[in-house]
């Protein structure tokens, strides 16, 4: 399975689905942003929660600035 990418317009949430697993765990960090495990601890999955409102750049920046050790954790498991 690749990377798959959603956007729920009524919801204002964007979903990427990095790999096929079921999650286990999520965290929401304080930005919106959550972040869903896999039973062996990789992230699984990623949602932006008022997408609209930050626009993909803005809160992956903003994630970047605020949990740069979450990024680097999502980058290593891709």
């Amino acid at each position: 399975m690749g990377l798959i990418i959603k956007y729920d317009s009524e919801a204002d949430v964007l979903k990427v689905k990095i790999r096929e697993e079921d999650l286990v765990d999520e965290e929401i960090l304080n930005n919106d942003i959550v972040l869903g495990y896999g039973k062996n601890g990789k992230i699984v999955s990623i949602e932006i929660l008022d997408a609209s409102k930050k626009g993909l750049f803005n809160a992956l920046t903003e994630l970047a600035k605020i949990k740069k050790k979450a990024v680097n954790l999502i980058l290593s498991k891709t």
